[in-house]
């Protein structure tokens, strides 16, 4: 047991004056004269021994009254345990999380929930001594947070605060709290940490299991907000991969209705290029998520900078959603060819406005041609020079789509018996390690198609709803192959788009069961491998309507899409093409459409895969550009020119209500806590006062007031009562 003010225990000497008032008898007899005997009648007549009991038991009484309210007056407690006396001799190191969330922009009685947040710990501050060690963490996880300061300096950076953009949850708060501590060599029982926020469920994921293992203290300070209504306006998509210029665009527009209160005709506007478009009104019951379609069209191609913007009030960061539209005007596919080409490749493209179809004999190539394409089928080539393989081999892992299809054997054999090898092999053992295995008569109807992949899940959307991806279809529905290579395995990643029985679930495919079109991932890009060439005596894909609608969908799902938006995160990292990144001494700035904002981030290269990192660099929501800036160029950001469009938003994890109340945190730290987790409720009583309630642990002056009043009453009884006979 420990004292908040020992120094008032030397009044305990004050015990001693009933025992000295005792020991003088202060007390006189005084004399009565009498006339009559029958008084004596009338007086009690006291034994000697129990009237000295008595007398004992009302100095006892006393003195352990005065006793009692002195200690009580000391404030006597008991600490926590774990402290031991060398733990409670070291000094408390502070540690406080502030929490700047969009979600404390919530109004909260007179202020928002964030100046209310400030107030918390400025009290807290003002409780410590100026020069006390303390570390003040926020959402943003700054390196100047990572250290302990003197609490009279926070104090000065405290107003200085801003609404921070980013998202943690309690675990990483935590670990930042553990890492610091653990660096200064901080003993456990020395920790406390404070954490002032609303406590929303997706921060603070209650229950938590039971604390067994620490002896650091917790301190929870929750923020309470008044009721209000919200609505954000949660993501958006577009119903196809490709965007062309001039052609309809179907936007999705999903919104949620955060409160239980109904939204009626809410105008919903849409942005391009800084040019309303058009409004839509949107009701909301309450609670009720939304799906609304907006169709327009763009004429021009390129990138374009949008926005979706509602009126909504008090919380405002969820009420625009930035995004980025590629426009592409007529796709450029380039059919290579030896000698002769197949007239079904030009019947798919050359007729169709969204396309601009080339047919180019090798002999006759230009090379940069293959750079520019979004498709490149290189159908039945006699030969590969080492110029064109090394050309289609990069186009690939940059990110196109090359369709590669045999040419027909000249004979089974060559000329020293061993087996025909067709000439775009080479291509294939750089790109896949292997080649393609023996021409062979197969005389056998394709059974199955992959409904999933993108090359036919678009186009066969409908007729799959019935049918499952992985179940086989008739023969009558899907080509008749009569010869056929075998698809080489390839090490990397692939995706079996035509086979003749469905894949077996681990091991290889048997000679009977080898597929007829094959998807390989090669760097950025895909690579696509038709075991037959396109002669009609091989098969009659070409006079199928899979053979159009692979041949359409290999145009339009080309290599890395870029999204259309990003969240704003502490640490962003935006996997990117590493084509983009091919000028060695260029500079890559990221910059705002407007000119307001430019930054350098960081490029890591890794091959075919490409990072830039944010490294929390960019707070504010919006529309940006990636550009591509030669060192040494004084170029201003107006000037520079786009490369990838960049959008980024908000985390709508802040959008929701949802935050423990008061009566849960209690409960759960009855449930699952212990006497080192506080709930610390301002509003009930200061923080001042509350803070040396905790650090003092469990008081007992109450206790030795009770047992002074209980003796005081003791006391009285004693003197009331007759003495026994």
């Amino acid at each position: 047991m420990r004292f908040v003010h020992p120094q008032y225990l030397f009044f305990l000497f004050a015990v001693l004056v009933p025992l000295i008032v005792h020991l003088i008898k202060l007390r006189r007899y005084r004399r009565e004269y009498f006339s009559n005997v029958r008084l004596l009648k009338q007086i009690q007549q006291e034994q000697k021994k129990s009237a000295r009991l008595r007398e004992y038991l009302v100095l006892a009484c006393r003195m352990l009254t005065i006793a009692g309210l002195v200690t009580a007056f000391a404030q006597p407690y008991v600490p926590r345990d774990g402290d031991s006396e060398a733990g409670s001799s070291c000094r408390r190191m502070i540690s406080i999380y502030l929490d700047n969330s969009f979600s404390m922009q919530a109004p909260s009685a007179s202020m928002p929930k964030s100046e209310r947040a400030k107030a918390y710990v400025r009290s807290i501050l003002e409780s410590l001594s100026p020069d006390a060690p303390v570390q003040l963490v926020t959402n943003d996880f700054l390196g100047q947070q990572q250290q302990f300061c003197q609490a009279g300096d926070l104090l000065e950076k405290l107003s200085g605060i801003e609404v921070s953009p980013f998202s943690v949850s309690f675990e990483e708060v935590r670990a930042r709290q553990q890492a610091l501590f653990e660096a200064e060599s901080v003993p456990e029982s020395a920790r406390v940490c404070y954490y002032v926020s609303d406590f929303q469920k997706s921060f603070l994921p209650v229950p938590m299991q039971r604390r067994r293992d620490s002896l650091a203290s917790w301190v929870f300070v929750p923020v309470e907000g008044s009721d209000y209504a919200n609505v954000s306006l949660d993501s958006v998509a577009v119903e196809s991969p490709v965007l062309q210029a001039g052609r309809e665009i179907g936007l999705h527009v999903f919104m949620t209705n955060r409160s239980d209160k109904e939204q009626f005709q809410m105008p919903l506007r849409l942005f391009v290029d800084d040019r309303q478009v058009g409004a839509y009104p949107v009701d909301f019951r309450p609670g009720e998520r939304v799906e609304t379609r907006i169709p327009f069209r763009l004429e021009s191609a390129g990138i374009h900078a949008a926005c979706l913007e509602i009126a909504d009030y008090p919380v405002e960061f969820d009420n625009t959603l930035y995004f980025s539209l590629d426009l592409i005007g007529k796709l450029p596919v380039l059919h290579l060819f030896s000698e002769q080409p197949s007239s079904a490749v030009a019947k798919v493209f050359q007729h169709d406005s969204s396309f601009l179809y080339q047919a180019v004999d090798i002999s006759r190539l230009d090379y940069s041609r293959i750079e520019s394409a979004r498709l490149v089928v290189a159908e039945g080539l006699r030969a590969m020079p080492s110029a064109l393989e090394s050309a289609l081999a990069a186009f690939v892992r940059k990110g196109g789509s090359l369709f590669l299809v045999p040419e027909a054997p000249l004979g089974m054999q060559d000329a020293s018996g061993e087996a025909y090898r067709p000439a775009s092999d080479v291509l294939l053992q750089d790109l896949l390690g292997e080649g393609f295995q023996a021409f062979r008569e197969i005389e056998a109807p394709l059974r199955w198609l992959n409904r999933e992949h993108p090359v036919f899940a678009l186009a066969l959307e409908d007729e799959g709803k019935n049918a499952s991806s992985s179940s086989s279809v008739s023969a009558e529905s899907l080509p008749y192959v009569k010869a056929a290579y075998g698809i080489p395995a390839g090490t990397g990643a692939y995706a079996s788009l035509l086979g003749f029985r469905l894949p077996q679930a681990g091991g290889r495919q048997s000679e009977a069961g080898r597929d007829f079109l094959r998807a390989y991932a090669v760097g950025d890009g895909w690579l696509y491998v038709l075991a037959s060439p396109l002669d009609p005596a091989c098969s009659d894909f070409t006079s199928h309507y899979t053979f159009v609608v692979s041949l359409l969908n290999m145009a339009f799902c080309q290599g890395m899409q870029h999204p259309l938006y990003n969240t704003l995160g502490t640490r962003q990292v935006l996997p990117l093409p590493s084509y983009l990144f091919r000028e060695e001494k260029a500079l890559y700035h990221v910059y705002s459409l407007d000119g307001t904002f430019d930054f350098m981030p960081e490029i890591r290269r890794r091959g075919p895969e490409s990072a830039l990192l944010l490294h929390g660099g960019l707070r504010q929501a919006g529309n940006y550009g990636l550009a591509s800036v030669p060192a040494g160029s004084d170029r201003a950001p107006q000037e520079y020119a786009c490369i990838w469009p960049l959008s980024f938003n908000y985390d709508r994890a802040e959008s929701a209500r949802d935050c423990w109340s008061v009566q849960e945190l209690q409960d759960w730290i009855g449930l699952y806590g212990d006497d080192r987790i506080c709930l610390l409720r301002p509003e009930k009583a200061g923080i001042g006062e509350s803070m040396a309630r905790m650090e003092r642990g469990k008081e007992l002056w109450k206790v030795f007031l009770i047992f002074a009043l209980v003796f005081a009453l003791a006391e009285a009884v004693a003197l009331r009562k007759p003495a026994l006979r």
